[in-house]
């Protein structure tokens, strides 16, 4: 039994070192290469609207799954559900415009490509395409 639990443990560290961590990708337009963790985080939070350069941050978010619950909980420190209810004050109150929500990696990537300001998150960075992945710090 304890050559089981030492085996099933070793395989999920093995598996976990194999998925790539969360990313911030942009569009190419936008002239920030990176971003501080707090920037990140305020990006999500939507608390940060604007680029440096004055131009809207348009957000772009997956619904749901182990993409958007790894983003959300790496940059944020937040469930997805305590995310879900920020957002949702925020925009109740009129302090926020709701992101733009996606099912997949490939639709967010492709909004954030063509959308000038456009910023969003994936789970693994090697799967962007047609955008620019930002470098947190």
């Amino acid at each position: 039994m304890k050559a089981l639990l030492t085996l099933l443990f070793s395989a999920a560290l093995l598996l976990s070192s194999l998925i790539a961590a969360p990313a911030i990708v942009a569009n190419n337009e936008v002239k920030t290469t990176a971003l501080t963790k707090d920037d990140a985080k305020n990006i999500i939070l939507g608390t940060k609207s604007r680029w440096e350069n004055g131009t809207p941050i348009r957000l772009a978010v997956l619904k749901s799954g182990p993409a958007h619950e790894a983003a959300i909980q790496s940059f944020t420190a937040r469930s997805p559900d305590q995310y879900e209810k920020h957002w949702k004050k925020l925009v109740f109150s009129g302090k926020g415009i709701a992101p733009d929500t996606f099912e997949t990696e490939a639709e967010l990537c492709a909004f954030v490509a063509k959308t000038p300001g456009a910023v969003g998150y994936v789970g693994d960075p090697a799967a962007a395409t047609g955008v620019q992945v930002i470098t947190v710090n």
